[in-house]
């Protein structure tokens, strides 16, 4: 046997486990938990977050910038009405109720001194 084969062998610990990269931004794309994740992927969640969380991170990235296009698409092009409303109050920081002004309070008389 040569030197590298009985490097391979000697290596502790268990094989290092690979899973499918596209599958798993897919499922991170759709914001689902970690815990979904692990499941469908047959890995533990300490797995996906010691190895994998870059690629979860990014994944869940891409699926916010998809749903912000297409909540702006519908706003704007098909005319939303309830999401522009959202947006407006979300991003433009507009409310439904009015800035209380303090309009109660007496303003002050100043006479002129002549």
């Amino acid at each position: 046997m040569s030197d590298e084969q009985d490097q391979e062998r000697k290596k502790p610990g268990r094989k290092k486990i690979e899973i499918d990269r596209d599958v798993l931004s897919k499922l991170a794309s759709l914001q689902c938990t970690l815990k979904e994740m692990s499941y469908v992927m047959g890995v533990s969640v300490e797995t996906l977050k010691r190895n994998y969380m870059d690629t979860i991170e990014v994944g869940q990235a891409e699926g916010k910038i998809k749903l912000r296009r297409s909540m702006f698409r519908n706003a704007t092009e098909k005319d939303n009405a309830a999401l522009q409303i959202f947006l407006a109050k979300n991003l433009l920081g507009m409310s439904d109720s009015p800035v209380d002004t303090d309009d109660t309070n007496i303003l002050p008389w100043e006479t002129s001194k002549e």
